[in-house]
């Protein structure tokens, strides 16, 4: 196979180094302790952007940036960029993160996520909801109105002796096809995150948001028709699941103004536009 990438290639790149950037300088500070790096390829214009920030605005003298990964493919990103990592449970107690960034699989009109393609979900909640605030990068592929409307199927992280009994309870809550994630050779067996699960992708009905409910529509899970917040809960209840894939609810801000500490949602998602331009979505824009 050819290493050359495609004009649309580029332009997917291109898009998604902009928008890092643009969140970068809206969100990121050289005098912040600690600062949550998420996974996937949109991170690493993130990373590159953190870098060059701190070139062009060093931090206060004996200020020590700490950057916190989702996982070893983030700290090898961070490291790379000769930036120091510290990993989520050498965090402080009493600490917050300051800000996360991170991407998605796919983002819905409300800025519920699907992440977990990359095979990191529960570190990246674990980040997200340590953070003052969840600065989510992504491209325009991934801005959907719904949840599963071009991202096929829900990443669930299980322990590996309960994932055939979780298979067959996926089906039962409506999942036509959920399947046990695995290396593309065979042989190599279940892919394993870091906390050594495995990743079950279980195809659902597209997602109804919180609106849809509101205005009368049934996501109770009648017919396979789920709500976001309703099914995430309802895959959470399963025994031998220790995460879902779907980011929802409160975000930062909004947890922090009712006394809690973080939340799962982002404050806002960059999209970097196929014509070079970017579009922002933050959550004071949503419709509630």
């Amino acid at each position: 196979m050819s290493d050359q990438k495609s004009p649309d290639n580029d332009k997917i790149e291109a898009a998604k180094r902009k928008a890092a950037y643009r969140a970068v300088e809206d969100h990121f500070r050289s005098d912040m302790q600690f600062v949550g790096i998420g996974s996937g390829s949109t991170i690493v214009y993130g990373v590159e952007a953190i870098k060059a920030h701190l070139k062009a605005h060093p931090p206060p003298e004996r200020h020590m940036n700490w950057f916190v990964p989702t996982g070893w493919a983030s700290r090898k990103v961070i490291e790379q960029a000769g930036l120091t990592p510290i990993a989520f449970d050498s965090v402080p107690s009493d600490a917050m993160l300051e800000v996360a960034f991170d991407g998605a699989d796919e983002v819905d009109e409300e800025l519920n996520c699907i992440k977990g393609g990359g095979a990191c979900l529960f570190q990246e909640k674990l980040v997200a909801c340590r953070s003052k605030k969840f600065v989510c990068i992504a491209d325009y592929r991934k801005n959907q109105k719904r949840l599963l409307t071009n991202w096929p199927s829900i990443p669930i992280e299980v322990a590996p002796i309960a994932h055939a009994s979780v298979l067959r309870e996926l089906k039962m809550l409506g999942s036509p096809d959920p399947k046990l994630r695995e290396h593309s050779l065979a042989k190599t067996g279940p892919i394993q995150t870091d906390q050594s699960f495995y990743i079950i992708d279980a195809p659902f009905k597209t997602l109804l948001s919180s609106l849809d409910v509101k205005n009368g529509a049934d996501g109770s899970g009648k017919d396979g028709v789920w709500d976001v917040e309703t099914l995430a809960k309802r895959i959470k209840e399963i025994n031998g699941v220790l995460e879902v894939g779907l980011f929802y609810g409160l975000n930062g801000k909004e947890a922090q103004a009712v006394g809690l500490q973080g939340g799962q949602k982002p404050v806002a998602v960059y999209f970097g536009l196929e014509n070079g331009e970017i579009s922002v979505k933050r959550y004071e824009d949503v419709e509630k």
